[in-house]
């Protein structure tokens, strides 16, 4: 499987689940967890911060003769390699895009890797924009996160439409294989009067919810996701569902 988890806004929890997805997926097998956003977040879930350009996906997009392996880094956590972002990726997007390769870009600099995993996990730009576009190009599935906040409702359905977009153009044939609940207050009226209007579309929308937990903030200062630093917590239970969820509804549409 190779999934990008995509929101159309920031702040809903997208790079904690692709990280948690990613560390819950290399206990049955070898992933690799690529950060395609500027702010470098997945990276320094994982504890790992690029130098330079030249140490990220950014200098390999912009070096089509670059190496991708003398990039990644092994073994950031058991089970599971890293390819680093770094801020100039935004520029480089913008570079490539003006050139004509921003479609295939990332699928390029994966291409020679893909073999050696079992899953890809790719976090992508709180947009969707030439480089979330990269991204699902890149991709043969998507998961994208929403809250109690309507506008990242609005959010899931935009993600939908853009995929259907890039479909018609050819861009990409992936799949939106879930739509997961994040920062989930049971005891919220928002987030009930969200997730039942979410549950009268035809979205596929998972059944796990990921609740509010301080220990989510507590693991990024920890430079390590939740299920790691703390496995036995209901935030890492719901964590490791999710990952089954995804697991399931990826297999269905195959």
């Amino acid at each position: 499987m190779r999934l990008a988890v995509c929101s159309s806004k920031g702040g809903v929890g997208k790079t904690s689940t692709a990280a948690n997805l990613a560390a819950v997926l290399a206990r049955s097998g070898r992933v690799l967890a690529v950060d395609a956003d500027p702010q470098d977040s997945l990276g320094r879930a994982f504890g790992v911060v690029s130098k330079s350009k030249d140490d990220s996906l950014a200098g390999l997009l912009e070096d089509p003769e670059a190496d991708p392996r003398s990039v990644v880094r092994t073994e950031v956590a058991p089970g599971l390699d890293l390819l680093p972002a770094h801020p100039s990726l935004e520029q480089v997007g913008v570079t490539l895009a003006s050139q004509g390769g921003i479609v295939t870009g990332i699928r390029r600099v994966l291409r020679p890797l893909l073999d050696d995993y079992d899953h890809v996990v790719l976090d992508t730009h709180g947009d969707l924009g030439n480089l979330t576009l990269s991204a699902v190009c890149a991709a043969d599935a998507v998961l994208t996160v929403f809250t109690s906040d309507p506008g990242s409702a609005l959010g899931a359905a935009r993600v939908t439409a853009f995929l259907e977009q890039h479909k018609r153009f050819e861009n990409t044939n992936a799949r939106l294989i879930g739509v997961a609940c994040s920062l989930w207050d049971k005891e919220g009226k928002a987030a009930r009067e969200v997730l039942g209007a979410l549950e009268g579309t035809d979205l596929p929308l998972l059944a796990t919810r990921i609740p509010v937990s301080r220990r989510v903030p507590s693991a990024t200062l920890a430079k390590r996701p939740v299920v790691l630093t703390n496995p036995t917590s209901a935030v890492a239970e719901a964590y490791t569902a999710l990952a089954a969820d995804v697991l399931t509804a990826y297999q269905e549409t195959r």
